[in-house]
């Protein structure tokens, strides 16, 4: 064993958030990350490296890497980045830097390139950011960690988006979220510029419903289940249809959105059950018969949402 004391520790294997003075994130040597999928492909397993979260914290909760530090990344990092008055984009930088390390492989280290099934450039981005700008219950009194785009660059980019819109299809509405989806259009940007689509790789790109305001989706439904919004799941089927192409979308473009069905009153159970719950976890039967029918979520609720503004032949998580 070779001993290294806290403070060697840190200073050999750790990065301080450049947002949060005195937090280390704890660094993930490239040779490990390597061996890892060298050891995917001797298995035949193909692993979709998923960057959760960047300096600052890209959302608020305990997977922000920063909790319970406010989130900082999309005011601090993103905002001055695109107003021009930070020297690095350190989002977009980070993710180009990995994409790049990521098409080396195929010369470098072949049998690690073969274990990469997916890249996943940011997971769940801005979750939790629709809470801070709804009516009461779904509210709160705090600054929002998501700040908007700059009026002239969401004008733009809003054009962009919903400029061939089609008869019966969703726009995209403005608000705070638009900086997340300007982001992921980047993110997929960079991803079709690199050699890994021609190399058989595949972009995961992951959603949650909680980026939205419920005042900013069209047509809100207030009594609904929370996350069961179909309104949501429309714009974000609108959104991908700017962002992808049809033959992207039916190769390597694959979007994942992530849906907690315990967070809505009709699919959560608890230790008593109702009224506090939907069932009774230690009731084998209920449980079956609820989670079945919520389950069923995916299939009639996500995937033609989705459908009806992309058309077929999609690829989703």
């Amino acid at each position: 064993f070779i001993y290294m004391d806290d403070d060697e520790v840190r200073d050999k294997f750790a990065c301080e958030d450049p947002f949060h003075k005195g937090v280390y994130w704890p660094a993930v040597p490239k040779p490990f990350l390597a061996k890892f999928l060298r050891a995917c492909a001797k298995h035949g397993l193909g692993a979709t490296l998923d960057i959760h979260t960047y300096p600052g914290g890209t959302s608020v909760g305990t997977f922000s890497g920063v909790w319970p530090r406010y989130a900082r990344f999309w005011s601090d990092g993103d905002a001055p980045a695109l107003d021009g008055t930070a020297e690095t984009d350190v989002g977009r930088d980070t993710l180009k830097s990995i994409v790049s390390w990521l098409e080396s492989l195929a010369v470098s280290d072949p049998a690690a390139f073969e274990g990469l099934r997916a890249l996943s450039p940011m997971n769940e981005p801005g979750h939790l950011a629709g809470l801070y700008d709804g009516d009461p219950p779904v509210r709160t009194d705090r600054e929002t960690y998501l700040p908007p785009l700059p009026s002239d660059v969401a004008k733009k980019y809003l054009a962009e988006v919903n400029g061939k819109l089609g008869k019966g299809r969703t726009a995209v509405p403005d608000g705070n979220h638009l900086r997340v989806l300007y982001w992921l259009n980047d993110a997929v940007e960079t991803f079709r510029k690199s050699k890994l689509p021609g190399l058989g790789k595949e972009l995961h790109v992951n959603i949650h419903e909680s980026l939205f305001a419920p005042d900013d989706l069209p047509d809100p439904t207030p009594d609904a289940d929370y996350g069961d919004n179909t309104n949501a799941m429309s714009v974000v089927g609108s959104w991908w249809r700017s962002a992808t192409r049809p033959d992207e979308r039916k190769t390597w473009a694959v979007l994942d959105v992530h849906h907690y069905h315990a967070w809505g009153t009709e699919c959560s159970g608890t230790v008593e059950g109702a009224p506090s719950g939907r069932f009774a976890c230690g009731d084998a039967g209920e449980r079956k018969e609820v989670t079945s029918r919520c389950l069923s979520w995916a299939s009639g609720v996500y995937r033609p949402a989705i459908e009806a503004e992309c058309e077929g032949g999609l690829r989703l998580a």
